[in-house]
């Protein structure tokens, strides 16, 4: 796979972590990027200097790409935390309710 090839398949796979994270698929989330992680280390391992040189411009482009979407992921997660903070405190909040009512209808 060349250059453009590669980064353009990485470029998607972002994309795709990036529907995965709208839709609520969490799990599936984390499984694909713990291969696309890897995948864009070994990647830039394997470019030589030369290679490099001639497609910074593809790369900086791609590489921008992907940290947009990235910060989009972390945005949506972010704020799927928040809400099952929320959610979490909600839940103690009504079990230390209904505790209470319980310790006084037992009396």
């Amino acid at each position: 796979m060349n250059i453009e090839d590669k980064l353009s398949s990485l470029v998607a796979m972002s994309e795709q972590l990036l529907e995965l994270a709208k839709s609520g698929e969490w799990e599936t989330l984390a499984e694909m990027e713990s291969q696309r992680s890897p995948e864009i280390e070994s990647f830039f391992k394997s470019l030589n200097p030369d290679a490099f040189q001639k497609n910074s411009e593809l790369l900086k482009s791609s590489i921008d790409q992907i940290m947009g979407l990235d910060k989009q992921v972390v945005a949506i997660a972010a704020e799927y935390k928040k809400s099952l903070a929320e959610l979490m405190k909600k839940s103690n909040s009504t079990r230390k309710a209904m505790s209470e009512y319980q310790n006084n209808t037992a009396l």
